[in-house]
């Protein structure tokens, strides 16, 4: 039989007289005891870190007492460390807890909250110091208003030559004011102030930014201005200056009839105005007359001159007069009518309507005597439009409605004057 190999035994002194082996345990134990000296004999140093600190009185006693923080929403807290220098890499805000003592305020007016800083308990550093010590704010019970916006030009004259400025328009007209009820009420005004360098020749709009101020004319401090979610915009319109005739328009003129017949004079003839360049105004057309207003000879028809669109009289008036006279070769007469006169048109689905009555028994007519003498009740009609009306004001029951009047089958007369129409409207 083959001789067995005999099993290697262990053998300390072969491992310490074996050079390799030797180096080797020397070089391990040397880098132990040089982390071990490195770890015990380092020196100390100092860092500044700088925390992040969200401000939250969300369940305080300010909170309870009604008062609400009026300062910043979040503060940088610079917090001092001490500890080893091989540790300091490693020392950051996540290591730091802040927070504010937000039960030390209990009345209104300025308050300076106690920071509070700590650490883990396992930290192998510790604070030294840290800035602010107190967060300070003002509180109070949170009061608003609602306020117009006083626009302030900074450059008054920014218009071009031969032109001029008209009403400016505001996006929003007031704005709510916010704050404190202390500051609230030392709020005397909202104020944007306007500055336009160069001369305008045509309309223009702009952001506008507001500033709260007392009656000093300073800026009052904790104060929000909402307005609405939207931003602030001014729109300046900018004329022309122009001088215009005086015209009116008419409506529901039969087609046979011209309003050239007719005697048009006005109180004033021609007006200074300013007018949007953009809109080829060629008349300063004070309104509308409708021929069921003009009765034969003289009518008289007022209108205010602010009513004019894209118009600013420049002059020192406030009313035009129109009067329009309808020649003596045109006649009145009256022609009797009755419930059939009267209809309805565009019911809403699942509707029915039907007229009742009518506000009087005959209309008046005008037109030539040629024309108006074979008119019959047949030739009149008195319509009530219910597509003027929104449908879900509709209601059942009996509803008295004005009337258009039309005089059928002819085109060279016209009923004067205003008629009613009661309808009963029931569900289809």
């Amino acid at each position: 039989m083959a001789n067995k190999k005999k099993k290697s035994k262990f053998s300390l002194r072969k491992l310490i007289y074996n050079d390799k082996y030797l180096i080797i345990i020397s070089i391990v134990l040397s880098l132990v005891v040089w982390i071990a000296t490195s770890i015990n004999l380092s020196p100390e140093t100092t860092k500044t870190i700088t925390v992040p600190v969200t401000v939250d009185f969300s369940g305080s006693a300010a909170e309870q007492l009604g008062l609400k923080c009026f300062g910043d929403e979040s503060i940088d807290v610079d917090v001092t460390v001490s500890c080893k220098k091989y540790l300091a890499m490693e020392v950051s805000a996540d290591n730091i807890n802040i927070s504010l003592d937000t039960n030390a305020v209990t009345n209104s007016g300025y308050t300076d909250v106690p920071i509070k800083v700590d650490t883990n308990n396992n930290s192998d550093f510790k604070v030294t110091s840290y800035y602010p010590t107190v967060y300070r704010a003002y509180f109070d019970i949170e009061q608003e208003k609602t306020m117009d916006i006083d626009i302030r030009y900074t450059n008054e004259d920014f218009i071009a030559d031969g032109y001029m400025m008209g009403e400016p328009l505001l996006s929003e007209s007031t704005v709510t004011v916010r704050g404190p009820r202390t500051y609230v009420s030392q709020v005397e005004s909202v104020v944007s102030n306007v500055n336009i360098e160069k001369e305008l020749n045509q309309t223009t709009s702009m952001d506008l930014s507001l500033t709260a101020v007392d009656s000093y004319g300073s800026r009052v401090s904790y104060i929000t201005i909402d307005t609405g979610g939207e931003s602030l915009t001014i729109t300046i319109p900018v004329l022309k200056e122009m001088t215009l005739d005086v015209s009116a328009s008419f409506t529901g003129k039969p087609s046979r009839v011209s309003t050239a017949d007719f005697d048009v004079a006005y109180s004033v003839k021609r007006v200074s105005a300013g007018v949007l360049e953009d809109a080829d105004i060629k008349v300063a057309n004070i309104g509308t007359i409708d021929f069921s207003q003009l009765n034969v000879g003289e009518n008289k028809f007022t209108f205010n001159v602010d009513s004019m669109k894209g118009i600013v009289v420049l002059d020192n008036i406030d009313t035009i007069t129109a009067t329009v006279t309808v020649p003596s070769d045109y006649v009145s007469t009256t022609v009797n009518v009755n419930t059939s006169n009267g209809s309805v048109i565009n019911v809403p689905d699942g509707y029915k309507a039907t007229v009742t009555s009518i506000s009087s028994n005959e209309v008046t007519v005008i037109g030539k005597e040629e024309n108006v003498e074979n008119l019959t009740s047949s030739n009149i009609k008195l319509v009530v439009d219910l597509s003027k009306i929104d449908s879900k004001e509709i209601k059942t029951g009996l509803t008295t409605f004005d009337a258009a009047t039309a005089v059928e089958k002819s085109d060279t007369c016209w009923v004067y004057g205003k008629y009613k129409v009661t309808v009963n409207i029931t569900k289809a």
